[in-house]
């Protein structure tokens, strides 16, 4: 259907009443949920889709890799079990990467079909981030792992929940694999709570309108965003844009950095992202699938292109993903692929932003600190007896625009969850929360400079742990543009009750003992045009804030201030990346 027909008014209110059946649904999930990890955290995201798996709405609440990765966690199911073997009060689970599926194993994927008139009318998506799925190392995303049988449970599309009735022996199984058992049952059943949600609010949309006029909205809500799209891409300039990025090393143990290249072709009203050259799979985890690849290009072209475009399949249809066969984004059964989510999948919009800075520069950003950061402690809780698992992403700096300063201790890019309370951390889990903070001089300097990193500290209470850091950017830091220097990169220390500290590597596993304190420091963002061009008055209020010392102030942007020196961490700033329009 041409959008032209369509009344834009009404086109307007369709969407928005579909997108709110989303965020409403995704609310229910996480008020239902057990674990802080998406009850406080939102790790999780809801979609709704046509029958043929065509997402027609997304909740905003959720992460961007979840969402962009859902068109092929459907496929992976209808693939195993179509729609006309999907019954009312049937929900189908998997979190098989392979070969389509969620990113790794601890995210759980439930699909259900919403019934109206006695046939299938619309699929509900929901994939949340569960606390383990049992493997080598607590979390599921260890290090010191080579294939994905050793990184935890990995469940085929199955039917977990049959006419309403969940399949005992089935979830047994599940939970049996499982180190965090009450955890599951809850967030699980948080996810099916979800799909009841999303039944009755459809049935309620159809009870008021003739299906025709539902049908003729939906396909007029992807039709809408497809030309959208096409009318953002054609107000690109033409051309192939090259760009290349590396990750610290493969995660296996070795140093040798691992390369992700893409080149973007901008032809009239399409885009194709062609990852050819980038480095083979590899041994360690970091492997993705091209799922991945594909929401990652997603992401980063509607937040570039369009940012009020609608997060549905029709913005999809003008922009192809290549990744050759057997790479680091396209990895052959059985690689390890448990931290890609974490670190590859944001170094893929790094060079998706590189590429596209040099055809829309105000439009792009810097490197932001480009890595999730994952802290993942797990063991015996000595005040309660059971297996308990925490697990948090920290955000860090943003990479700075050509006229405003980065912010400072976010999350970024590809995930968009939030920080757990410290009360929560230390009611839930034997750990206590010592300090929480920015890393001073952690920015990118600039006429502009990048964001803060952040900078959280933990006392072990426990006996006996084993804690998985999965970070990035120490190697090679967030760079800046336009001649900003580079951001300060990732940073982890422990501290025994001895006094004695070491600095751990960006990617391990290692043990815990009662009175050690976990120091982790994320990396900040770039900056943006000569450092020395930003006034003395924006420097000498970031000392005074605190967001740099006057060491840093001195060495960075040549400026002397009248404050006195403050903590300073020390960095060595890097070249900008130096890209010519």
């Amino acid at each position: 259907m041409s959008t032209s027909t369509l009344n834009p008014i009404r086109l307007e209110i369709m969407r928005n009443r579909w997108r709110g059946i989303a965020e409403e649904v995704c609310a229910a999930m996480i008020r239902a949920a057990y674990s802080p990890n998406i009850r406080d955290r939102f790790d999780c995201s809801l979609a709704l889709a046509l029958p043929n798996g065509e997402i027609i709405a997304q909740s905003e609440v959720g992460t961007p890799l979840h969402l962009g990765i859902m068109p092929g966690v459907i496929q992976s199911v209808l693939s195993k079990v179509p729609v006309s073997e999907i019954e009312e009060g049937d929900a189908i689970i998997t979190n098989l990467p392979y070969p389509d599926g969620p990113g790794h194993l601890p995210d759980v994927s439930m699909v259900s079909a919403v019934y109206f008139g006695g046939k299938p009318v619309l699929l509900v998506v929901t994939t949340a981030h569960h606390v383990d799925m049992g493997g080598y190392a607590p979390g599921s995303m260890p290090f010191g792992v080579t294939e994905i049988y050793q990184e935890g449970l990995q469940i085929p599309p199955v039917k977990l929940f049959s006419r309403g009735v969940m399949n005992q022996a089935i979830f047994s199984l599940i939970q049996q694999n499982v180190r965090t058992q009450k955890e599951l049952k809850g967030d699980l059943m948080a996810q099916w709570a979800a799909a009841g949600t999303a039944t009755r609010r459809v049935q309620e949309l159809y009870r008021q309108m003739p299906e025709a006029e539902i049908l003729r909205d939906l396909h007029g809500i992807l039709d809408h965003a497809e030309a959208s799209m096409r009318a953002g891409l054609k107000k690109l300039r033409p051309g192939q844009y090259e760009f290349e990025d590396f990750l610290d090393d493969d995660g296996s143990g070795g140093e040798t950095p691992v390369k992700i290249r893409v080149k973007l072709t901008i032809k009239q009203d399409e885009l194709i992202a062609d990852f050819t050259g980038t480095s083979p799979q590899v041994a360690g985890p970091l492997n993705a699938r091209i799922s991945a690849a594909r929401a990652c290009v997603y992401y980063t072209v509607k937040a570039v292109v369009d940012p009020d475009l609608p997060s549905c399949a029709g913005a999809h249809r003008p922009i192809r993903v290549i990744a050759e066969e057997g790479s680091l984004l396209q990895a052959r059964f059985p690689a390890a692929i448990g931290n890609a989510n974490i670190l590859t999948d944001q170094r893929v919009v790094d060079v998706i932003l590189g590429a596209l800075y040099q055809c829309i520069p105000d439009r792009v950003c810097a490197a932001c600190s480009s890595e999730m950061n994952l802290t993942n402690i797990g063991g015996i809780n000595p005040f309660t007896g059971d297996y308990f698992n925490f697990v948090e992403t920290y955000g860090g700096g943003t990479g700075v625009f050509h006229d405003l300063d980065g912010e400072d201790g976010i999350q970024n890019h590809l995930t968009n969850t939030q920080n757990t309370p410290i009360e929560v951390v230390e009611r839930n889990y034997p750990l206590r929360v010592t300090r929480y903070g920015l890393v001073e001089s952690s920015c990118g300097p600039g006429q502009f400079r990048g964001g803060c990193g952040l900078v959280r500290e933990f006392l072990f209470l426990g006996d006996n742990a084993m804690m998985t850091l999965s970070s990035d950017r120490r190697r090679f830091t967030p760079w800046g543009l336009n001649h900003g220097g580079n951001a300060r990169g990732a940073h982890s220390y422990i501290t025994s009750a001895d006094g004695t500290e070491r600095e751990l590597s960006t990617k391990t596993c290692v043990a815990l003992k009662r009175g050690d304190r976990i120091r982790i420091e994320t990396p900040g963002g770039g900056g943006w045009g000569r450092a020395e061009d930003r006034s003395a008055a924006a420097v000498q209020e970031d000392v005074t804030n605190g967001y740099i010392s006057m060491a840093y102030a001195e060495s960075s942007f040549k400026k002397r201030c009248s404050e006195s020196p403050s903590r300073g961490l020390g960095l060595r700033p890097d070249k900008g990346v130096q890209l010519s329009i």
